[in-house]
């Protein structure tokens, strides 16, 4: 560490000409420089806590003429050192070498460094300096230490499963353990390597900014914002409630509402487009974005730059100005935390996220819909919702990036995109700009969920749920109307028909909604003209998605959703009752926020305000929806507890910032003061919201694919026939009814181009290369789990389906399992009937010795 005293700062400062700003009293800017400065020069490394091993459980031996290494990936720029756990034996002398290569196989050192055994006098972690190597972030090395002199050190170690992205090795052999290292970053490189991630995440957003908001944008110019009906507005105007009043819609919501528009867009145009016979493959970006890009440069034909310049003058100068730069400041935040902790994943997590990165290559491959799964599945028919998958699609035609890292970054993309959907949403229901904010600042930075979604690539309900508010606006203006205007019609039917092509829960949560409305609205002599405008609403809508209705029948999802609806509470099975339980609540929302949410519960309800009356008497129907069997009715299961605890963020968000931003406008109203001081605090709660939202992401437990396994994917590609056919692990989920995967192998057919023994889940949902698909899929894990891999009846059944290797990835199984009976390595390696290939970093690779 190095530490600077004021003077010597102040020095630094008036050599680069800042001496003033920090003396004279232009404040906070020059004391945010002099903080930053500090913590440059204060922490001249940083050690990355990747690797969780501390303290050593076991220890590997090296002596004169062998080697003990470690492969790993460095997650920053600027690595500068490794430092290993080290005990000397008694009488050790000489001196440690240490070597940096790009893998065990290379004989090129990059760096090396050499530590006098004189210094290591007691047992703990002893540092390696080198480089620094600017280009580390991302980058895969391997580092061994070889002992010039008399003598033996003990290298820490713990066992295999600790580390994810590499292993311990012996005179470059790997072994199924970790060494206890940890490595060593030059601040200045990390500083580096983070602004280019800003602007590389800059680009991306830019990019998404083009395909997922003007297209829905240019949608909105076709429609005024002086038509926009606030029917729940309070009837007392605060600060920031004036432009809504007016009937004007803030540009934060149009933002919101462009957003969910665009995403519902992609997946009608590829639906109607495929019923023309057309399959338009990168058109499907090009001429959204194009025609929408048109159709702004002639809406702003007359714009010019000098009325621009004004009305940032006068942006600055109104009541909105607050508001909107907390807005900007937090949603850069929200962005900014969901871009910044996925930029090292190698691949999307969990299952979910390898049947969409199927569905959404599958897209590609055929320029649009499909009905066989060739070549990554044995799958005859495609029934699933594909709102999702389409944002993807677009995103690989636009920017060119690979299928699986598209897959992930447009799910955070979405991720950010569902926080920002909440704006448009809470204004209409009569809260004001700052309550959007507050809004903002709960769901995006305070809660775990949506953020959380990232673990679980539960994608296509956050796509939905990007949609479903700009359906509640839109629909519900057009309810609200007095009049009947197609160019709000059109809009209507183009978001409820987009969302019920992205996600058939959320859209059954839309439906609710409507019938919410409905009930509101009974005791009025309005419920006649809504009830017709719901009629219309609704016959549109079903035109545009009862195509893809009719063709959910050749699947299996329309089927067991019907009989979920009907089964009756008594005949539900165990397991259904089992993941339908409420459990713990605290995962979803903190229990000080649960706090917080049931006092706004109580604020709504005191205060009367009937927008927000309406979201309680839609999310308690969701509830009864969701449990049925607490009327005596049937249907449990149909809608989980899970799907709607996770989007708890919805109800939460909104009810919390009406209450807050109702205080906020009350206060400043009489305190002007206020108003930049609460900007103020919002921006500070949501910095510190920031590195608590970096935790969420959970690789340890959900992660399937890493950067060993991706280099054993290019393996197999090299040194595998195209037609190779391997076995995976495995096991039995959802009550035994289908297995999935528990490691990397998972993922061969998408990044390796080969077969392997687990189709996607939705197997089970779609008709399969034979009439008993489910079944003979479900056969061969059966007996690998239960006869084992040596098995005559298991052999057998390898050869009679040609499968000819065996692939147990990087995690062995172990990825939300609890282990047992996995495709062990020690038993395969033992084995007369198998022989090894391929050891690298814990990944095995065998082939069926015929």
């Amino acid at each position: 560490m190095i530490n600077l005293t004021v003077c010597q700062v102040r020095a630094v400062l008036a050599r680069l000409g800042l001496k003033k700003t920090v003396t004279g009293c232009r404040g906070w800017i020059g004391i945010l420089f002099f903080l930053f400065l500090v913590f440059l020069t204060g922490c001249y490394d940083f050690v990355d806590s990747d690797q969780p091993v501390v303290a050593p459980e076991m220890e590997i031996l090296l002596e004169p003429g062998h080697s003990v290494g470690q492969t790993f990936v460095a997650r920053h720029g600027g690595l500068n050192g490794v430092a290993f756990w080290l005990e000397p034996a008694p009488n050790s002398a000489g001196s440690l070498i240490l070597h940096v290569r790009p893998d065990s196989q290379s004989p090129t050192d990059l760096f090396t460094a050499v530590l006098p055994l004189e210094s290591v006098t007691a047992a703990g972690f002893y540092r390696f300096s080198f480089g620094p190597d600017h280009n580390s972030h991302g980058v895969y090395r391997y580092v061994f230490l070889e002992m010039d002199g008399v003598g033996a050190v003990q290298i820490g170690a713990a066992p295999g499963a600790t580390y994810i992205d590499g292993a311990a090795y012996r005179n470059h052999e790997p072994l199924d353990a970790q060494t206890a290292f940890q490595l060593n970053y030059d601040v200045w490189g990390i500083v580096l390597e983070l602004g280019g991630a800003v602007l590389a995440g800059v680009g991306l957003l830019i990019a998404a900014a083009i395909m997922y908001l003007i297209p829905g944008y240019a949608l909105l110019a076709f429609y005024p914002s002086s038509l926009f009906q606030f029917p729940f507005a309070s009837l007392t105007a605060g600060a920031g409630k004036e432009a809504t009043h007016k009937g004007e819609v803030p540009w934060p919501a149009r933002m919101g509402l462009a957003a969910g528009i665009s995403l519902a867009l992609y997946p009608l145009l590829i639906l109607w487009t495929d019923l023309l016979g057309l399959r338009l493959g990168p058109l499907y970006v090009w001429l959204p974005v194009t025609g929408g890009l048109a159709v702004l440069v002639w809406h702003y034909r007359h714009w010019r730059l000098r009325q621009g310049w004004a009305a940032i003058r006068s942006w600055v100068r109104s009541p909105t100005f607050y508001p909107d730069f907390a807005f900007v400041f937090l949603m850069m935040l929200v962005f900014g935390v969901r871009l910044l902790v996925v930029r090292t994943l190698d691949a999307p997590m969990w299952g979910d996220s390898y049947h969409h990165t199927m569905i959404a290559q599958l897209l590609v491959d055929n320029g649009g819909l499909f009905d066989s799964w060739a070549p990554y599945a044995e799958l005859q028919t495609f029934t699933y919702h594909f709102g999702f998958h389409s944002a993807v699609a677009v995103f690989h035609w636009f920017t060119g990036i690979a299928m699986h890292t598209a897959t992930l970054w447009v799910g955070q993309i979405l991720n950010g995109l569902a926080v920002l959907a909440l704006y448009p949403l809470i204004i209409w229901l009569g809260g004001n700009r700052w309550s959007g904010v507050i809004a903002i600042l709960v769901v995006g930075l305070l809660l775990p969920m949506p953020m959380y979604y990232v673990n679980w690539g539960r994608y296509t309900q956050l796509a939905g749920q990007v949609i479903l508010p700009a359906t509640i606006v839109l629909s519900g203006t057009f309810f609200e109307s007095p009049r009947w205007r197609w160019s709000l019609v059109g809009l209507v039917w183009v978001v409820i028909g987009g969302l019920a092509l992205t996600h058939y829960r959320v859209l059954i949560f839309y439906v609710i909604f409507v019938v919410s409305l409905l009930i509101l609205r009974v005791r009025e002599n309005s419920w006649r003209r809504v009830m017709f405008r719901v009629c219309g609403a609704g016959t549109g809508a079903a035109v545009l998605f009862l195509p893809w209705f009719f063709a959910t029948f050749a699947g299996r999802i329309t089927s067991t959703f019907f009989q979920q609806l009907t089964t009756a509470p008594e005949k539900v099975s165990p397991f259904i009752r089992q993941y339908n339980a409420i459990g713990d609540l605290t995962p979803y929302m903190p229990s000080v926020l649960w706090l917080i949410f049931v006092i706004a519960i109580g604020f709504a309800l005191w205060r009367r305000r009937q927008g927000f009356l309406l979201v309680l008497l839609w999310w308690f129907l969701i509830l009864l929806a969701t449990n049925p069997e607490w009327l005596f009715l049937p249907g449990t299961g149909s809608i989980s507890n899970f799907a709607l605890l996770i989007c708890v963020y919805i109800p939460a968000g909104l009810l919390i910032g009406d209450m807050l931003g109702e205080w906020i406008t009350e206060k400043s109203e009489k305190l002007r003061w206020m108003i930049p001081l609460t900007a103020a605090t919002l921006c500070v709660l949501g910095v510190a919201g920031f590195p608590v939202r970096m935790k969420d992401l959970d690789v340890t437990r959900h992660a399937l694919v890493t950067r060993p396994d991706l280099r054993a994917m290019v393996w197999i590609r090299e040194n595998t026939p195209e037609n190779a056919h391997f076995l995976v692990n495995s096991f039995f989920a959802y009550g035994g009814s289908l297995i999935v995967g528990s490691d990397a192998g998972w993922w061969l057919p998408l990044l390796a181009g080969r077969a392997n023994t687990v189709p996607p889940i939705l197997y089970v949902a779609e008709q399969g290369s034979r009439i008993d698909y489910v079944q003979w899929i479900n056969e061969l894990s059966h007996h690998v789990l239960t006869k084992g891999i040596n098995s005559p009846e298991t052999l057998t059944m390898l050869r009679e389906r040609d499968i000819r290797y065996v692939y147990i990835g990087k995690r062995q199984g172990g990825v939300n399992y609890d282990g047992s009976n996995v495709l062990s390595p020690e038993t395969l390696l033992n084995s007369p009937h198998y022989r090894l290939l391929y050891n690298q970093d814990r990944v095995l690779i065998f082939e069926l010795v015929r």
